[in-house]
C-alpha cells in the first residue's frame, strides 16, 4: 500500500478524519500531529485503536516507515475496513505539538492530580494509593472526571499517552508518567503502591 502524500494527508486532515498514531510514545509526545491519538504499536495497539476509533469511519494511521504492513494488519484483524497510511517522515517540515511528560522519580509531586487509566482489573492489582482509576476505554465515553494539569499513568504508558493524546483532541491538557507504574515501582520507592 502506498502512504499518503503530505498533501493528501493534509486534505484528509482538513475532513476531521480519525487520525491514529502508531509510533512509540516517546517520539510521539515530542511531535504529535494536531488531531491525533496515540496508540503504540509497542503497546496494546489493537485495544487501544478499538477503545477509541468508529470502525466503521476513514481512519489514518500515522506510522514509521516501514511499519505500514503491521499498522495495518494488526487493524484489520480488528474489524477496520477503511484505513490509510501516512509516513511521519513526510511531515517533518510541517508544524508538531508535544504532550507534557513527568519523570517516574518526580511521581510522589503529582499524586494529587494523578489518574490511574489502566485496564479496571489491572487497577484492582495494583497502583499507586490514593490515586483514581478512570479506564481508558471508560474515559473515551465520559472523561469528565478529567481535569487541565492533571496526570495520567498506567501498566507502562502505553495507555495513558493515548488518554493524554485523546483528552488534548477534546482540548484537554493534562500528562503522562514515562514508564508508568513501572517505572515508579523502581524509580518513586517513596510512592505507596
Amino acid at each position: 500500500m502506498t502512504s499518503l502524500s503530505a498533501e493528501e494527508f493534509k486534505a484528509l486532515q482538513n475532513e476531521e478524519v480519525q487520525l491514529l498514531d502508531s509510533r512509540p510514545t516517546n517520539d510521539f509526545a515530542s511531535s504529535v500531529i494536531a488531531n491525533s491519538v496515540n496508540a503504540s504499536l509497542n503497546g496494546s495497539y489493537e485495544y487501544m485503536a478499538s477503545s477509541i476509533f468508529n470502525k466503521e469511519e476513514h481512519l489514518v494511521v500515522i506510522c514509521e516507515e516501514g511499519r505500514e504492513g503491521e499498522s495495518l494488519l494488526r487493524l484489520e484483524s480488528e474489524g477496520f475496513t477503511d484505513i490509510s497510511t501516512f509516513n511521519f517522515n513526510t511531515w517533518k517540515d510541517n508544524e508538531t505539538l508535544s504532550i507534557g511528560r513527568c519523570k517516574a522519580k518526580d511521581a510522589h509531586k503529582y499524586v494529587d492530580v494523578m489518574k490511574d487509566v489502566s485496564n479496571a482489573e489491572d487497577w484492582e492489582v495494583l497502583h499507586v494509593k490514593g490515586v483514581k482509576s478512570v479506564p481508558l476505554i471508560d474515559l473515551i465515553d465520559d472523561f469528565s472526571s478529567i481535569s487541565n494539569g492533571d496526570v495520567l499513568y498506567c501498566g507502562n504508558g502505553h495507555k495513558s499517552m493515548a488518554a493524554a493524546s485523546f483528552l488534548r483532541t477534546r482540548g484537554i491538557k493534562v500528562k503522562d508518567i514515562i514508564g508508568g507504574l513501572s517505572a515508579m515501582l523502581v524509580d518513586a520507592p517513596e510512592l505507596e503502591i
